[in-house]
């Protein structure tokens, strides 16, 4: 499926999958590697652009800088000069089970549980949900998101209720959203508990054991033992993503992560499209996938004496946030061989809030599914970083 002019796939996984973060590892002092996932979106623009390599029939070894226009002929405008950027453009991942993408739950829902979990096996189940809004009231400041003014309310489907029970848990970083839980969000309103879906639901770990090796002797080299913590999809759970101004097909098999991991490339369920709303007043972003901003936890654009900026060529004002924590992006450059740089980014799931600026009117729908990050020499929005769920605000 597509549209506006991206095409949709998923990538169903031949085994377990490893992705590397940010962090730097020392050889024989670092023994248990934990893979990140879901991969950034850098891993998978990599990936498409060597499947597209492959496609045209270029030959990986020896490829360099000399020889990069040469070999590559037609395909440089899609993939790019040599350490530089063509027209492919990529969005995602997102996570699909039984044919329905599955995003990250936005940071400014809460939960509170049906009981509290017997052991770590234990399948959470939600009881309540809460959204944190804005309220002009310093008297419940102690009732607020961590590290923003925002406070807990239910919706019954008509009005906005105080939550006044107990402290709701974060759905940060363990809880993804169904289509229809992303469209009430969407909306203004409050998921289900129904429409949430927990990591374990979706994924879990693997560890391996295995050790260094002598090159010339093939044995065991002493001091060199090392834990792998893989990542194995639960049954009909894939990754999906969407590219634009790329010949990608779906057939055939991809790379993917610093293991080479193969899995088979399909259409795919296309991103849920914003279901409309209206164009002024208050309204929320919540990223899909991690951003990366010049400042830290402010979104790209923005900053802790800059809360006026440019969102979609419109005038906005910053006027709340959910974000839990960070994380470490980085990666490593292969036409500079070199690390990238190592930066926290904004976790996938993290609300932004804003307001128009006087004068101006903005529709959610023009910002939803536009990607947003700074550092605009590294194209890091062409590969994904900063993919943005748009909703109103009530």
């Amino acid at each position: 499926m597509s549209s506006d002019g991206w095409q949709a796939f998923e990538l169903v996984p031949s085994d377990v999958l490893f992705f590397r973060d940010g962090k730097p590892s020392t050889m024989g002092a670092d023994h248990y590697l934990r893979s990140l996932f879901p991969p950034f979106p850098s891993t998978l623009y990599g990936a498409v652009r060597t499947r597209r390599l492959l496609d045209s029939g270029v030959e990986l070894e020896g490829l360099v800088e000399a020889s990069w226009s040469r070999r590559l002929e037609g395909l440089t405008g899609e993939v790019g000069a040599w350490g530089g950027f063509g027209s492919l453009e990529l969005r995602g991942p997102w996570l699909i089970r039984d044919q329905e993408v599955l995003l990250p739950a936005p940071a400014d829902l809460g939960i509170t549980l049906k009981c509290a979990l017997r052991s770590k096996e234990e399948r959470p189940k939600i009881d309540q949900v809460v959204r944190f809004r804005p309220v002009d009231d310093a008297d419940r400041r102690r009732w607020s998101h961590p590290l923003t003014l925002l406070f807990p309310f239910t919706f019954d489907g008509q009005e906005w209720k105080p939550w006044k029970i107990s402290e709701p848990r974060t759905v940060a970083g363990e809880w993804f959203l169904s289509p229809k839980g992303l469209s009430a969000w969407r909306s203004g309103g409050a998921p289900e508990p129904e429409d949430f879906v927990h990591s374990t639901d979706l994924w879990h770990s693997e560890t391996r054991t295995g050790v260094g090796l002598e090159t010339d002797r093939r044995t065991s080299k002493q001091g060199l033992l090392y834990t792998f913590g893989f990542v194995r999809l639960q049954t009909g759970v894939s990754l999906g993503f969407e590219v634009k101004g790329s010949g990608l097909q779906p057939d055939g098999l991809v790379r993917l992560g610093g293991e080479a991991r193969t899995a088979s490339l399909q259409a795919g369920p296309a991103l849920p499209a914003f279901g409309g709303g209206p164009a002024s007043g208050r309204f929320s972003l919540c990223f899909a996938t991690p951003a990366l901003s010049a400042t830290g936890g402010y979104p790209p654009g923005f900053a802790a004496d800059r809360l006026e900026g440019i969102l979609g060529g419109r005038r906005c004002r910053l006027v709340g946030a959910a974000v839990s924590r960070f994380v470490l992006a980085g990666g490593w450059d292969l036409a500079r061989q070199f690390p990238k740089p190592l930066r926290r980014a904004i976790p996938a799931g993290s609300v932004f809030l804003f307001e128009p600026m006087e004068g101006e009117t903005v529709s959610p729908g023009d910002l939803d599914g536009h990607c947003f990050s700074d550092f605009p020499g590294e194209e890091l929005a062409r590969q994904g970083f900063g993919l943005a769920v748009a909703g109103v605000s009530h």
